[in-house]
């Protein structure tokens, strides 16, 4: 079937007028800059509420070369502190796990969970101090939904100031009743930002994804900004407007299952597609609806608050500075793009899998985190990302490349940048 001119193009704000330099994406002194002003005063994502669910659980969330250690403390109050002893400078926790008080594996001194200095072995061999200035350092810590924030920053702004409208948006989805039901992590040889910047747009998915274009509608991307974060939404099931013809049906098919599949999501939805036939002009986008709604209800899930788009797209939440959470009805996933120490072209990238479960039910634990060792599979369409980003990133080098020209597909981008720039306290003239 020929695409014709009355499918939907989306809207999204216009495309950037000027490139954004080359350097922000090579240069140890713009990394050292971010550190500086972004990640020092930024409300980050660190972990799950699941993560540290029960008294003594704690989770070590690393940003670069620096360690927060979030903590459930006897009273079931979250707790933030530097990951550092006091006495001479070793990490106390990497990690997750349990713990009844923070002891440095180095010479014994030990925190309670609440931060306060506990015990000092032979301190009287020291020079008399307070134990309130050997207390653990804070770091500012607040909860959305599942999620657990923190600030370095102790005159940071609230949390609800930072995420602003975006959770009323997200509101729908219900991520308070997902679970993490996969976690893993990988390395990858770009800046953090280039990393991030894939997961910003669907403009490469024709080239990087070409499985996808029989059953994503690449040009009816709508972009959305919402204050400092945004959201990309991806039709599905519908092909892709430039496509001069679409698929046949049982190969459209093939590629949805093998999309799914890649992700480790359930491929049932495809089998019924396939023992239903085609059905005229009928898209699959049409043909799914109604299977997602009788799915939902059979598992009982209560899918009444999402619009019939959102029951069958993609909806991609930024949050700011690195956060992005691709929203589905049965579930979401959550991706995270992390400065690798202090190189500008390594990334620490996580991937976190949610599933909805039925209502009443009981969130089952989260999975244990999965290190996957540099250049192994993340699963066939992140492969397809993590081989394109180190070679995007070397070519970057090239004296041909001024910087990044953006399209409105890719409008996401530039407006991360200027909310960059607002926290690095640049005026344009210095981008």
């Amino acid at each position: 079937m020929a695409i014709t001119d009355d499918v939907r193009l989306g809207t999204r704000p216009p495309a950037r007028d000027r490139l954004i330099p080359k350097e922000r994406y090579l240069s140890r002194e713009f990394l050292d800059l971010e550190f500086d002003r972004l990640w020092s005063r930024v409300w980050q994502l660190a972990c799950l509420t699941s993560d540290v669910a029960s008294p003594g659980s704690y989770y070590e969330y690393t940003i670069g070369d620096q360690s927060i250690l979030v903590v459930r403390d006897s009273e079931e109050r979250l707790r933030a502190y530097h990951n550092v002893c006091q006495h001479r400078g070793r990490r106390l926790r990497t990690g997750c796990g349990q713990a009844t008080a923070l002891q440095c594996r180095y010479h014994g001194w030990t925190w309670g969970l609440d931060g306060r200095l506990r015990h000092v072995p032979e301190r009287d061999q020291f020079c008399p101090f307070d134990d309130a200035d050997a207390a653990l350092a804070d770091c500012r810590v607040d909860t959305w939904g599942p999620f657990v924030f923190v600030n370095p920053d102790p005159l940071a702004d609230p949390l609800a100031d930072h995420l602003g409208a975006l959770p009323d948006h997200l509101a729908p989805y219900r991520l308070d009743r997902q679970y993490k039901w996969s976690s893993r992590s990988t390395v990858v040889r770009a800046n953090w930002k280039n990393t991030l910047d894939a997961f910003q747009e669907a403009y490469h998915a024709r080239t990087i994804h070409p499985e996808s274009v029989s059953f994503v509608n690449y040009v009816g991307n709508t972009i959305e900004l919402i204050g400092d974060h945004s959201v990309l939404k991806v039709p599905f099931g519908e092909p892709d407007r430039l496509l001069d013809d679409a698929p046949p049906f049982d190969e459209t098919l093939d590629s949805m299952e093998w999309t799914l599949a890649a992700f480790g999501e359930d491929t049932t939805m495809v089998g019924v597609l396939r023992a239903m036939g085609p059905d005229g002009d009928a898209t699959i986008r049409d043909r799914v609806l109604p299977l997602i709604k009788g799915g939902m209800a059979q598992f009982g899930i209560d899918v009444s608050d999402l619009s019939d788009e959102q029951l069958t797209d993609d909806w991609e939440f930024f949050v700011f500075p690195n956060v992005e959470i691709h929203c589905f009805s049965y579930g979401s996933w959550v991706l995270r793009s992390r400065p690798d120490g202090r190189d500008p072209e390594a990334t620490i990238f996580d991937m976190w899998y949610l599933h909805r479960v039925p209502e009443g039910a009981e969130l089952p634990a989260p999975a244990a985190h999965e290190v996957v060792p540099e250049g192994e599979s993340c699963g066939a369409v992140m492969d397809q990302d993590f081989a394109n980003l180190p070679v995007q990133q070397h070519g970057m080098h090239s004296p041909g490349f001024k910087g990044l020209r953006l399209s409105s597909y890719e409008s996401r981008i530039g407006h991360m940048h200027d909310v960059l720039d607002r926290y690095l306290g640049l005026a344009e003239g210095e981008r």
